[in-house]
């Protein structure tokens, strides 16, 4: 058994090339199985379901709290229409706070913009 079987956890390998909608894919270097990463630092297999292209595809902008480990959305909070930058980290800094998120940790709080998902359909 690879190590990514039981721990769900692909580490790339090889030449990587990234896609039309910003994703990057290249191989699993224990599985040899495609694998695809929208940041970087969390890899899934590239055929499976990507949680965050679907989240990405709504139309509000909101906050999703994200299992990392798991690859599940735990929940999401709107922003409020016409929030300023400050609003928007102090809203970040509260749902941290209320999910008890760590940097590194299994859970991160990411924000889902519609203008820059407008911005790439048009």
């Amino acid at each position: 058994m690879t190590p990514c079987w039981y721990r769900g956890a692909h580490q790339p390998t090889g030449q990587r090339r990234r896609e039309e909608d910003g994703s990057i894919l290249c191989t699993c270097r224990h599985c040899r199985k495609e694998i695809r990463s929208n940041e970087g630092k969390t890899w899934r297999l590239a055929e499976g379901l990507d949680l965050d292209a679907l989240a990405a595809s709504c139309m509000s902008s909101h906050f999703s709290v994200v299992d990392v480990f798991d690859g599940m959305v735990l929940a999401r909070y709107p922003l409020p229409e016409g929030a300023d930058e400050e609003a928007i980290a102090a809203l970040r800094d509260t749902i941290a706070e209320r999910h008890d998120i760590v940097p590194g940790g299994d859970l991160e709080v990411r924000l889902v913009s519609h203008e820059a998902i407008l911005d790439k359909r048009h």
